[in-house]
Order: structure tokens, then sequence, then C-alpha cells
């Protein structure tokens, strides 16, 4: 299947998911993350500020600033770059063209300080291949940085083989999990 097709009915799937289902999805992939010995050990994370069609990322922010950890979220810059920038109850944030709620100032965290990354996408397989949303952001930025990149997987994003081409460029990522666990 063509990665843009399988983008839509991704997309479609997560979208019809009964708001009770991906409650009880996200609240079990919220204590994998947490159980997580590189959660624990983890001093700087990153994650998104998530959309409504996503896994709420407020309570992994929540959690990881109540434990201590320093949490950056992406700010997209030209020419499909982004940056890491610290957030604090001090932040600029601004909703972009696309949807998405980004930082406007705030310390920019280096690729190398990362301890663990929440990465984003549409689709996870059992073996850490990612579907992303296409604009490549992700692709770029992994490979600058040794954190721990981690998926968490709702249900209608979950593949145990990946049905999309897996180019040289993807990254694999170190853990996918589930709402039944880690794969």
């Amino acid at each position: 299947m063509d990665k843009a097709t399988l983008r839509q009915q991704t997309i479609q799937a997560l979208a019809s998911m009964p708001a009770d289902q991906k409650q009880a999805a996200s609240q079990q992939l919220y204590h994998a993350l947490q159980a997580l010995p590189q959660w624990q050990a983890a001093q700087t994370i990153a994650t998104t500020l998530s959309s409504s069609l996503e896994l709420a990322t407020h309570p992994i922010i929540a959690a990881a600033r109540a434990a201590g950890k320093t949490v950056a979220v992406p700010q997209t810059l030209p020419k499909r770059q982004m940056a890491f920038r610290e957030l604090t109850d001090q932040t600029t944030l601004k909703t972009t063209k696309f949807g998405l709620t980004e930082p406007q100032d705030g310390r920019i965290i280096e690729p190398a300080a990362f301890d663990l990354i929440v990465v984003p996408g549409l689709k996870f397989a059992a073996g850490g291949e990612r579907l992303g949303f296409g604009g490549g952001y992700y692709d770029r930025y992994l490979p600058r940085t040794q954190g721990f990149k981690v998926a968490l997987a709702l249900p209608a994003q979950q593949a145990e083989q990946p049905s999309w081409p897996v180019e040289d460029f993807d990254v694999l990522l170190d853990a996918v999990l589930t709402a039944q666990g880690e794969k």
C-alpha cells in the first residue's frame, strides 16, 4: 500500500476511534512509558504538543515536569527542519498554519542533550519502523540524536510488519509501546 493511502486510512481510523477506547488505551500507554527504565533515568525528554487526532501528550508533559525532567517540544523551521525548545510556564505558544501548536521562544535544546524522545507518527510496526505524517521533519532530526526513541501507538496505529515502503533514511525506533505492552 502506498504511504498516502495508508496515512489517510490511519487518520480515518483514529478519528473514528470511540473516545472511551482511546482514553483507556492512552492510559495504558502513559503507564507503559513511565515504567520504562529509560523514562525513569531520563533528565531531558522531547515530545510534541499533540493535536486532537493524536494521543494526548499533555499527561506525558505533566508527568515529566512533576518528576523534575526538562521537557522540550518542536518548533518547525524553514527547509523542513525543526528545533526543540524547552517548555516552561513562560513559553509563548502559537498555532501554525498547519494547526500545530509550537513554542515561539525558550531555550533550544541540542539533539545530543535528549535522553528520551517520544516520536510521533501515524503507523508503527513492531520492529520500530515508523510511518510519519509526510513532512520528513523527524527523518531529518532523529539521526542527530542518540536519545532513546519511543513511540506510543494507539490500536489504529499498530502493525506487526510495515505495510509501507521503509526507506534507507528511516530511523528505527528503540521501542514501540502498545496498549497491550511493548512490541
